[in-house]
């Protein structure tokens, strides 16, 4: 392709959680993005919700440094309240027009609200699902960005008080009417998001008949504290708590009449966190969750639905109910408990629906010329969830079918990475560098702090006096401008830092808010916006460390909020500026593991135009691959392993060590020295850990007997006509799996595998018999429902066991014993073959790499992500990343999505010709370091050394690439030698002594 004719720029169509995680890689990797939102603001569903499953973070507080961030990346243009309307050209050369919808506001809004106070119209507010109202002229939530303001042209009655409010800011123009842009992009990512099911279209469910049967994201906002409620749950008919909770799910999901035969995928932990957050709030309420089968398969899941049964006391009822009808004030729920085989009829106050995912895909398909499935979802290409049938238009998220915010985020970087690769010759041409002012001299200055008091909706105002605080601080020596806000975190407040730092000649400033892990970052940069020494903030945090822990002590916590600030007063005064260093990035990645994931991740890596050693410790790529026949939904894997091994043979920049082992790490993030077991010595700049996953081999249900197999060996039998027609086949579910005393999580791919298997037995064996014995049926991924339906209607059978009433056994005849549930009676089958379904368990190798690497394992023994929702690809450790089922068990999609996607990061990495390291790192005074090497043993991150100075004399050194500023060389030091920047002795005596001043 001609170079000079490519567009460096890349079309990101959607601006929900699929599009901003793909635009920041993009952009990163310096390329032109734009973005293209249809509604005003970015953030799309996920900045409705409340919390996310299974940690329960706060999901705008997880979200609102992410948009902040989009909205000052010089390489990322937003274009709210726009829609792409033709996609011409081809790839590298697509030619877009879009149209940017009137809003009547121009850029030169500012966002201060005045022209809202003052409008006289309200109306059902989107963003509260129409629940709670807002004005005719709005922006959709205070997060929003970009925090312009839009007027809605339906129901403004053209007053023009809001132009009278805007006086001689010239920002309101009734004149304004559509514009055509055009764009010219070299690829296009599709991520539109996705609609819900209308539930009245059950009316037998009293969805839009009874006030109080309400969906799952108007629940959403009615228990978000940023909500219309503040996050009070009531009835709608009289404000009233609500004393029992009905869950109903797959409202329109499993449902074929329905035209949604898939499953939706997140709707049973959806649920399973709102009645956990709603027994946070009002323990002594009742939840009920209604189900057909409990689809907890996700890292973490089955441990968060085991956690809301056993100790929240929240109830599981499997049974779909058929009608809700309104007797006086209360909900009759009339449903079938499947359990105890009868029709039941039970009260409550409120009922939530969980309403099936829907596609938005139609339009933008014709305008995109890409394929759709029979669903309506974006056809996959390739067996890659993220191609498409146009060469240059990528897909993620929910626009290819239902997922999680954890899946969605990995395809997002996976559609950026494949983008990129394709760009890779034209990287920078259109891109830019962030450039901040000069930094301004405090030296000399006595001490002049501002501060931000955060409400962070009701999160901290519910339970802290704010506005006592605020007050308090104020009178504080040396504070000398101090105010609060609704959220500090929203554009808007981080625009008024930089101003208010230069208005008031400020040379500290403090934000009081919520946790550092997501926030700090956002508000150092917004400091140094202002020229301000990024080392020159301090953070207060007053919602974890004291309005979420002590909410029912409102008197106690404020007092406790003005303690926690003045400490951070106190210490603020003696912060110093702190300068990062500079190091060069060693443009190459190194893949541990050669599975299906590792040999992805290495094309995928390459494609971007970087080096890669690929290192395998058998003596043949392909991994468990190797052992598989035929792979959901139906593909060949000898096929797939053939392609593959292929590329990378045929890919020249990567470089393969088979029959070969790690055994030396030295180094750190961007210049890592790796010494392999085959003598090979080389460097890299990141290291993706693509180590799979082993079979369990079973000490249970007879494993070990004559004809009892695992599913794998199943595969091997089917393969090589190792069955007879005729035969009784018995498949146990959750072998080893789902077991509290040892391997809790779902191995997530055993209900397809089997279904699959036993179609596959059919097929060849028509006359076969065969059972499977299952706790739930977890069929969530694209086409497993249907093939499901098509076991049933294949004469497949299915018995439910529970392990809580009676466990299945194998006997030494192969005669398995089984209490059927649905009948409540206990069953023989003779089996010919019993096939265990047997756990998805942690490779032999994770813990020699987690000790190699200094890298974490969770307690299911897989490796453990830096953050599960956002950062599913990134180990914590700067420089490490991980995919597939290093993670958590997968399926094969789920693990290439995941192998693409992890290419993005290490591109993002590898991109940078040199990065900073970390400034507040800990220093030695060597005239009083005595060598005694404690540092070194305790250092976590191996940054702390000793080096000779003269015959017998050692010193001890800090690798400042390394050192993460955790301060226990300086815990330990019994000389003083060490000295942790950032947080010294003087700084943190000042904290204690501010904290014990009123004792």
């Amino acid at each position: 392709m001609d170079k000079k004719r490519m567009s460096g720029s890349v079309l990101v169509i959607g601006g929900g959680i699929a599009g901003m995680a793909a635009s920041l890689d993009l952009a990163d990797m310096g390329y032109k993005t734009y973005i293209i939102e249809k509604t005003p603001s970015i953030g799309g569903t996920m900045s409705q919700l409340d919390k996310t499953f299974p940690t329960l973070d706060c999901a705008m507080c997880t979200m609102a440094p992410r948009m902040v961030d989009i909205s000052r990346h010089p390489n990322i243009e937003i274009i709210p309240y726009a829609e792409v309307e033709e996609v011409d050209g081809d790839i590298g050369n697509f030619n877009v027009k879009i149209r940017k919808m009137m809003s009547r506001v121009n850029d030169n809004c500012i966002g201060c609200g005045s022209c809202s106070e003052v409008c006289p119209v309200e109306v059902p507010n989107e963003y509260d699902e129409r629940s709670g109202l807002r004005k005719a002229i709005y922006s959709p939530f205070p997060q929003a960005v970009p925090k312009r303001y839009v007027i809605d042209t339906e129901h403004c009655i053209r007053c023009y008080k809001c132009v009278e409010a805007s006086e001689g800011k010239n920002c309101i123009d009734f004149s304004i009417k559509d514009e055509i842009v055009e764009l010219e992009v070299g690829a296009v990512i599709a991520v539109p998001g996705f609609d819900l099911w209308d539930p009245s279209l059950r009316p037998e469910l009293g969805y839009g008949e009874y006030p109080n049967v309400l969906t799952g994201i108007e629940f959403e906002r009615l228990i978000n504290a940023s909500g219309f409620t503040g996050g009070e749950i009531y009835r709608s008919d009289n404000e009233k708590t609500p004393k029992k909770i009905a869950f109903i799910q797959c409202v329109g999901s499993r449902d074929v009449k329905a035209g949604q035969p898939y499953c939706s995928r997140v709707c049973c932990m959806y649920a399973v966190k709102q009645c956990v957050l709603v027994k946070d709030h009002h323990p002594e309420i009742d939840c009920a969750v209604f189900y057909m089968d409990l689809r907890a398969f996700g890292k973490g899941q089955e441990e968060f639905y085991n956690r809301a049964k056993d100790e929240y006391g929240i109830r599981f009822i499997r049974g779909n109910p058929g009608e809700i009808y309104q007797a006086g004030t209360d909900l009759v729920v009339r449903f079938e408990d499947t359990t105890a085989s009868e029709p039941k009829e039970e009260k409550f106050d409120m009922v939530i629906l969980a309403n099936a995912i829907k596609p938005k895909n139609e339009m933008l398909a014709d305008m995109l010329g890409v394929e759709l499935d029979e669903d309506g979802f974006v056809q996959e290409q390739e067996n890659n969830p993220i191609l498409t049938s146009r060469k240059g238009v990528y897909v993620a998220g929910v626009a290819q079918a239902p997922r999680d915010i954890t899946d969605t985020v990995a395809t997002a970087s996976g559609a950026a990475a494949l983008a990129a690769a394709d760009l890779a010759s034209v990287r920078g041409t259109q891109a830019k560098e962030k450039e901040f002012p000069p930094e301004f001299d405090v030296s000399g200055q006595e001490p002049r702090i501002g501060v931000f008091i955060c409400h962070c909706g009701t999160n901290i105002a519910s339970t802290v006096n704010v506005e006592e605080v605020r007050d308090y601080i104020k009178t504080l020596p040396d504070v000398v401008f101090c105010d609060d806000v609704m959220y500090a975190c929203a554009e808007d407040s981080c625009t008024r830092i930089p101003e208010v730092i230069k208005e008031y000649k400020l040379n500290r400033f403090i934000v009081a808010s919520c946790t550092p892990r997501t926030h700090e970052p956002l508000f150092r940069e917004t400091c140094q916006g202002a020229g301000m020494n990024p080392y020159l903030f301090e953070f207060a945090n007053i919602r974890e460390n004291c309005s979420w822990v002590h909410h029912n002590y409102p008197k106690e916590a404020t007092e406790k909020a003005k303690e926690i600030i003045r400490a951070s007063v106190a210490r603020a005064r003696l912060l110093e500026p702190q300068q990062p260093g500079k190091i060069r990035v060693t443009q190459r990645a190194m893949v541990v593991g050669g599975g299906v994931s590792g040999m992805e991740a290495a094309y995928r890596i390459a494609r971007l135009g970087f080096g890669v050693v690929l290192v395998e410790k058998e003596k043949e790529l392909g991994g468990l691959l190797r052992r598989m026949h035929h792979m959901f939904p139906d593909m060949d894997p000898k096929e797939i392993l053939d392609e593959k091994i292929s590329k990378i043979e045929g890919e020249g920049k990567i470089e393969v060590h088979l029959e070969t082992k790690v055994e030396g790490l030295s180094g750190f993030v961007g210049n890592f020295g790796v010494n392999l077991s085959d003598g090979a010595e080389t460097k890299v700049g990141a290291i993706v850990i693509a180590a799979g996953c082993d079979e369990w081999k079973p000490d249970i249900y007879g494993y070990g007997q004559k004809d009892v197999y695992t599913q794998l060996e199943l595969q091997e039998l089917i393969a090589n006509d190792g069955l007879k027609d005729g035969e009784t086949v018995v498949m146990i579910q959750c072998v080893g799996s789902r077991e509290k005393e040892s391997r809790e999580y779902c191995s997530r791919v055993c209900c397809s595998e089997a279904i699959k298997n036993a179609l596959d037995v059919k097929k060849n064996y028509p006359n076969s018999d065969i059972y499977i014995l299952y706790r739930d049926i977890r069929t969530f991924a694209k086409g497993a429902e249907e093939m499901y339906r098509d076991a049933g209607l294949n004469r497949i059978h299915f018995i439910r066991y529970d392990i809580d009433v009676k466990r299945p056994n194998v006997d030494k005849n192969n005669v398995v014993h089984i209490y059927d549930t649905l009948l409540q009676e206990d069953k023989e089958i003779k089996a010919d073959r019993v096939i265990l379904s047997s756990a998805t368990v942690p490779g032999e190798g994770f813990e020699e790499l987690s000790k190699m690497f200094v890298l974490p394992l969770g307690q299911d023994g897989f490796f453990l992500e830096a953050h599960l929702k956002l950062r599913p690809l990134d180990f914590t450790s700067d420089g490490f990343f991980l995919c597939g089922t290093a993670q958590s068990p997968k399926d094969y999609m789920d693990n290439m999505a995941q192998a693409v996607g992890v290419s993005a990061r290490v591109g993002r990495l590898l991109a940078k010709k040199e990065m900073e390291t970390e400034a507040a790192i800990s220093v030695v005074n060597e005239e009083l370091c005595i060598g005694c090497g404690r540092c070194t043993k305790v250092c976590p991150y191996g940054a702390a050394n000793l080096v000779q100075r003269g015959f017998g004399v050692f010193k001890a050194n800090v690798n400042s690439a390394l050192c993460k500023g955790c301060g226990a060389c300086a815990a330990e030091c019994p000389t003083g030698a060490m000295e942790a920047r950032h947080f010294n002795d003087e700084e943190l005596y000042a904290v204690i002594d501010s904290i014990l001043q009123e004792v």
